[in-house]
């Protein structure tokens, strides 16, 4: 993917651009309320896996850093607000 980092950023946007305005004429408007969805989608698992790998980096960039009783601490942290965030869902759908 090193192509990426040759293209400018006013080029790259044009042609997302461009691509955007020929899909139009092709599709129904619910064709193109799909396929723009199933495209931020596409966006949306990219973010996602790219900020989760930054917080790999920085936790290990501080861990470096840290002692060992000190991530433990921020493990424990981090399953105690999974497990509540577990505990609402279990709510939530117990409510549904």
């Amino acid at each position: 993917m090193e192509f990426l980092a040759k293209i400018d950023p006013y080029s790259y946007t044009t042609s997302a651009f461009i691509i955007g305005l020929l899909l139009i004429d092709n599709l129904t408007p619910a064709e193109q309320n799909s396929v723009g969805n199933w495209f931020m989608m596409i966006g949306q698992v990219l973010e996602t896996s790219a900020s989760q790998q930054q917080v790999i980096n920085n936790y290990s960039n501080s861990n470096s850093n840290t002692s060992n009783s000190s991530n433990n601490h921020i493990v424990n942290d981090n399953i105690q607000s999974i497990k509540k965030a577990v505990n609402i869902i279990n709510e939530n759908i117990k409510n549904i």
